[in-house]
């Protein structure tokens, strides 16, 4: 199974970029999953705020604050621990798994054991809605001096991010 991690602030384009993955590699018949790791996360938005897990805008300070105590609560490597559980039932069933939301340098680190392929989506021109609060809390600086990506994508509109992540695949083999 290969494990392809996606970094990259708020509207940066990391779903877009699973999605364009998961559409290439799919056209290859491989059998892949994207999934989050805030996907724990989102469910207690659902259970607590009644979001329904996809509406924009996000409840992202909230996110951002269960993100933070759940760290704080556990540890700082909950999530990624969750993760390596989930992708020991995923290897049974997929060949690749898109991890879509990563944030924090530990998120990258914690599953070397996969060997995963690190992407990096960089929007220079995006226009952020984050309040003052939500751009300067730690998952949208964390990876700001982080250096080893495998690839750095600047999204500058999809058919160009969909030629370089074609050209991912057909380097690494995919």
């Amino acid at each position: 199974m290969k494990v392809i991690l996606i970094a990259g602030k708020a509207r940066s384009g990391k779903t877009k970029a699973a999605q364009l993955l998961k559409e290439i590699l799919t056209k290859k018949n491989e059998k892949v999953v994207i999934t989050e790791y805030s996907k724990y996360i989102k469910l207690f938005a659902k259970d607590l705020l009644g979001w329904d897990m996809v509406s924009e805008p996000k409840p992202r300070a909230f996110l951002q604050n269960m993100g933070e105590y759940v760290r704080k609560l556990k540890t700082d490597t909950y999530f990624t621990e969750r993760m390596k559980e989930d992708l020991k039932i995923y290897e049974h069933f997929v060949d690749v798994v898109i991890i879509s939301d990563v944030r924090m340098p530990k998120e990258l680190e914690e599953l070397s054991s996969f060997h995963p392929i690190k992407i990096k989506v960089v929007n220079d021109l995006a226009s952020y809605d984050l309040s003052e609060k939500e751009a300067h809390h730690e998952t949208e600086l964390a990876l700001d001096h982080y250096q080893n990506f495998d690839y750095i994508i600047k999204n500058k509109n999809e058919s160009e991010m969909q030629e370089i992540l074609e050209q991912i695949v057909k380097e690494r083999d995919l």
